[in-house]
């Protein structure tokens, strides 16, 4: 089929049925066979309509996937290929003939009596045979303790959405339990081997097992009941159940029991001790495997999709090759379920090319979820032709953050669909919980029903109307504004940023943000407009809930900047005043956030309840439940993945973040005072307190969500401290007696209001101002600068960079309130010349000296990892080639965060961002030493290797192997002994590369800049 365009395919797959004209195989996708039963969707309306329910008529389509909606006032037709597919038919009519839709966050059903007749036939068909929802970790993150009554919610709005394969892994526990005692294991042990619920996604992921257990009997029966009737109803909507697949998890002592069996060991994970891995090439896993099928065939009905992924998040194969491993799942898979589809997540460098060139890929189905990043450009490229759904993974841990890569979407899906050879096959929704962003998820499940591009702008606009019933310019702005921000990020990893408020507490966390925190502001003060007639819907009270508690939680890092400055200049007055600020901001989130059911803690914690089968299960269940979204596990986990949910909830953010913070906020301030260094804080104790804790907390909204929002409102525009100034210099460094202009520029970082008469004072410098010294206002969200003209002192210098030290004081505030003083302190920089033949690149103003063999670079930079790449390097041009060996002294290094990297940096040109061959070897503050390179060629870095407990003074040596292999060392003892980092290969390595020295502050959008001087710069 290469080479066939997209719209060919289209054309002919009526005859065929879709899913074979794009996969190659009928049974994945095809079309259901008509008749079918519209009962399941005449149930649903009754469910999701029930006062207007009875004015639809349903009738079954034969063909590709279709619907189709005409009819009379109080009599409308509906026609589809499905129970599924006419319930998306009904939810498009819903949506642009009523202007109303129910969604998984808020719904508008603002309905006449007799609803309205189309004015002409709507009709979509199918464009791409799968449409995938949820992640692997969505039964965790979602609602781990969720009853039928909430899954069956979940299915519809599923339905209505156009989503016909859905991950199910409830009751997956009652297949293993089943399982292990056929293999030698007791009823105990099998129960103790299981973990809870809320964490069992990780389990069947072969991250961990056991936490939370055992499991009683009755628990493990509820699930399975319920995972049977969410199977069951979605094969009643002629939906596909995917349920996990068998890929070789098993317990401690399954040798053992088993002679003849052959494990991997997999470490662990967080902490956590990961299960083995059963060898896929002995008669055991082909023994295990079909007794896995069999069991869960049983248990919950014949099934033609399922989820694995080998060697998940460092999983190792050992002596296995992944190819051979490869083909023994697939055929015991295929044995058990001839045609089955085997779908895998497309993350990262999974799948990896050696599982996808062993098996047929004609029944493969990779759910991709960085369709979605600037990175990702040619799956079919990458992955040999194998179909893929188009997806994305919009938020991580269930977050409750707003934003999602839509301009994306819109831009690549269609294209992508289209072109020539293209084996985009569906599209893939995949949250790591459900629940969250009603707006992306309205616009993603529309690309695979619409042959058109989206216009994106026209899209939101026409949503602002469905989503609140009726036309209304303050609407319309808002999601204008949305549009332009929240639904257009430009974080480096595609994904919003979460609030640092519901984080542990500390001074070095990550500032940037995803999008403008002042045009979202925009979209806020929009949403409060919309008349009071739009405002009496639940979708309006959860958007204005969900919008106020955003704009607060980008305050958390916004106000970090100023928080930052005052601790580093040891102004106690001025950190004491924004930590009241802060916490401040923190009690109203929670007020906020108790608004709207969506954004309680308490729901989430009588679920658990509710679902126990005994007193003592419901401790252990409810714990659990506290566990997954403060520590995560014990200790061990919690150093790693505390509040990674990151939930900005009533109740978790006044009773576990907030006492942490005031804590933490106290002992800066008091340490400043007394000058001495604040005392170290052990967060778990109180946090592991807090899960076994047994306090109730509501399961409805405590207040009224529009007049808590206009609170909202009136404290952010009202509030200090909410500017950020960044001082620029030009040319980046003096020589003795030059003169340069040196900037500053104030932004309004709010959006609500501007500023009233904004001072400078710059004092250090031999600096005369250029034109007045201060700005009468600076707009909402703006921007306004003013400028010195800087001379150097003329006495010559014999080091590579000496400081100049600068004051700039700064006094502002919103228009009509008291002004607020902001001192921050910086340098410029004297610079020694570089000898000929080095070269300099910066993409973190960075400034570069040399003295004879010594040498200083100054500079900034957010990080240097994946799609970020700030760093500042002095460089040989084709400086090194196989055999050739680099050595360089870190002789001390600043310490901005515990990344901060210093060393010698390689790449195929290190002038040419996004090159190739990239790999640097760096000494590090708390890090170690590390080396960090990339391992698939796409000139990011990815992967790292080090040596902890290492810092500057610090030898380091570089050197280049055969082909494209490095060797990273270092020495303590001035070279009388090296110790190997690790010796790694670098795809993409050209025969002759750039090297040099370089530095990065990595100081996570803090603004820091940091000196780092190097010496014995070598290259043998």
């Amino acid at each position: 089929m290469a080479g066939l365009s997209r719209r060919t395919v289209l054309g002919t797959a009526g005859a065929i049925g879709l899913g074979a004209a794009l996969t190659g195989h009928a049974s994945a996708a095809a079309a259901p066979e008509a008749p079918f039963a519209t009962s399941p969707a005449r149930e649903a309306l009754g469910r999701l309509l029930p006062r207007h329910a009875g004015q639809f008529r349903l009738r079954a389509l034969e063909g590709p996937e279709r619907f189709r909606v005409t009819g009379s006032r109080g009599r409308v037709e509906v026609e589809g290929t499905s129970a599924a597919v006419l319930l998306t038919g009904v939810h498009w009519y819903l949506k642009y003939v009523c202007r109303a839709h129910i969604s998984w966050s808020g719904s508008q059903l603002d309905l006449p009596a007799l609803l309205p007749a189309p004015r002409t036939a709507l009709e979509r068909s199918a464009t791409v045979p799968h449409r995938f929802a949820y992640n692997d970790t969505h039964d965790g993150y979602t609602a781990p303790y969720a009853d039928w009554a909430r899954w069956e919610r979940l299915l519809d709005v599923l339905a209505l959405h156009g989503c016909n394969e859905v991950l199910v892994t409830p009751g997956q526990e009652a297949v293993y339990h089943r399982l292990l005692m056929d293999f030698g294991y007791s009823d105990t042990e099998a129960r103790t081997w299981l973990p809870a619920p809320s964490h069992q996604p990780w389990w069947l992921l072969q991250n961990m097992s056991g936490y939370g257990g055992p499991l009683s009997p009755e628990l493990i029966g509820r699930r399975a009941d319920l995972g049977r009737r969410i199977a069951d109803r979605m094969r009643e909507l002629g939906m596909h159940p995917v349920l996990p697949g068998y890929f070789g998890t098993v317990p401690d002592g399954f040798t053992a029991r088993n002679p003849g069996a052959r494990v991997v060991p997999q470490g662990t994970w967080n902490g956590l001790r990961r299960p083995d891995w059963l060898d896929p090439r002995t008669q055991s896993f082909s023994d295990v495997a079909a007794a896995f099928y069999r069991h869960q065939e049983e248990l919950f009905g014949e099934t033609f999709h399922f989820k694995m992924d080998l060697l998940h998040e460092g999983g190792t194969p050992g002596d296995v090759p992944v190819a051979d491993a490869a083909r023994a799942v697939e055929t015991s898979l295929q044995t058990a379920r001839p045609g089955a589809t085997w779908v895998i997540l497309g993350w990262q460098a999974n799948p990896r090319p050696a599982l996808l060139d062993a098996i047929d890929t004609d029944r493969v189905l990779i759910v991709d979820g960085l369709s979605d990043l600037d990175t990702v450009t040619d799956r079919e490229k990458e992955w040999g032709g194998a179909p893929y759904a188009f997806g994305t993974i919009p938020n991580f841990g269930g977050r409750t953050t707003i934003g999602a890569n839509t301009d994306r979407w819109t831009a690549k899906f269609t294209a992508w669909r289209d072109k020539p050879g293209s084996a985009l096959a569906g599209t893939a929704y995949m949250p790591e919980a459900a629940e969250r962003d009603p707006a992306a998820l309205e616009l993603f499940s529309e690309l695979a029903w619409r042959e058109e591009t989206i216009d994106r702008d026209a899209w939101f606009e026409e949503y602002a109307e469905i989503r609140y019933g009726g036309e209304d310019g303050s609407a319309r702005a808002a999601f204008a504004a949305l549009a332009a921000t929240a639904y257009k990020l430009t974080s480096t990893d595609g994904r919003p940023y979460d609030s640092l408020f519901c984080r542990r507490p500390g001074m070095t966390s990550s500032i940037g943000t995803a999008f403008d925190p002042a045009g979202f502001d925009r979209a806020f003060a929009a949403l409060l407009g919309v008349r009071p007639s739009l405002r009496d819907s639940d979708a309006y009270r959860h958007d204005v809930t969900d919008l106020a508690r955003q704009a607060l939680a980008n305050r958390s890092r916004t106000l970090q900047l100023p928080l930052r400055a005052a601790y580093q200049n040891k102004d106690v007055d001025t950190f004491r005043a924004v930590s009241a600020l802060w916490l401040r901001l923190m009690r109203l989130s929670d007020t906020m956030a108790g608004c709207h059911r969506s954004f309680l803690l308490g729901p989430w914690l009588e679920d658990a309840k509710r679902l126990a089968t005994s007193a003592d299960e419901a401790v252990e269940l409810e714990r659990t439940a506290r566990a997954l979204i403060t520590t995560w596990a014990d200790r061990a986990a919690a150093n790693q993945l505390s509040n990674y949910a990151n939930r900005d909830w009533h109740g978790l953010i006044n009773d576990v973040h907030l006492p942490q913070w005031e804590a933490y906020l106290e002992e800066l301030a008091t340490a400043l005072a007394e000058g001495r260094a604040p005392a170290p804080f052990d967060w778990y104790p109180a946090e592991e307190a807090w899960t076994k804790d047994r306090r109730a907390y509501p399961v409805r909204a405590t207040g009224d969500a529009y007049r808590t929002a206009r609170r909202v409102y009136d404290t952010l525009a009202t509030a200090p401290y909410q500017g950020y100034v960044d001082v620029t210099v030009k040319p980046p460094a003096f020589t003795p007696g030059s003169t340069g202009t040196v900037t500053a520029a104030f932004r309004n970082l709010s959006g609500l209001r501007s500023t009233g008469r904004v001072d400078f004072e710059l004092t250090g410098l031999d600096a005369e101002p250029q034109g007045e010294p201060f700005l009468d206002s600076v707009p909402a969200g703006g921007t306004g600068t003013v400028s010195w003209r800087v001379t150097a002192p003329a006495e010559p210098i014999d080091e590579p960079l000496r400081a100049m030290p600068y004051a700039l004081r700064t006094q502002y505030g919103p228009r009509g309130e008291e002004r607020v003083t902001v001192p921050q302190q910086g340098s410029l920089f004297l610079a020694s010349p570089l000898d000929a033949g080095w070269r300099t690149y910066t993409s973190n103003a960075a400034v570069f000296g040399q003295a004879g063999d010594r040498f200083a670079i100054n500079g900034g930079g957010t990080d240097l990892w994946r799609g970020t790449a700030h760093f500042g390097t002095a460089y040989r041009q084709g400086g090194l080639r196989a055999g050739a060996s680099v050595g360089l002294r870190v002789d001390s290094q600043e310490n901005t965060s515990s990344w901060a990297r210093a060393g010698i940096v390689v790449r195929n040109g290190l002038a040419r961002p996004g090159d190739a061959g990239f790999l640097n070897l760096a000494a590090t503050p708390g890090q170690g030493v590390v080396l960090s390179y990339d391992t698939n060629g796409d000139g990011t870095l990815d992967t790292y290797k080090r040596i902890l407990g290492v810092k500057a003074p610090v030898l380091l040596r570089l050197t280049r192997d055969a082909g494209t292999s490095f060797t990273g060392s270092c020495s303590t003892d001035g070279g009388a002994t090296w110790r190997t980092v690790a010796t790694v290969s670098v795809p993409g390595a050209a025969d002759v590369q750039d090297v040099g020295l370089f530095m990065s502050a990595a100081n996570g959008g803090g603004g820091a800049r940091s000196t780092v001087h190097f010496s014995g710069w070598s290259v043998t």
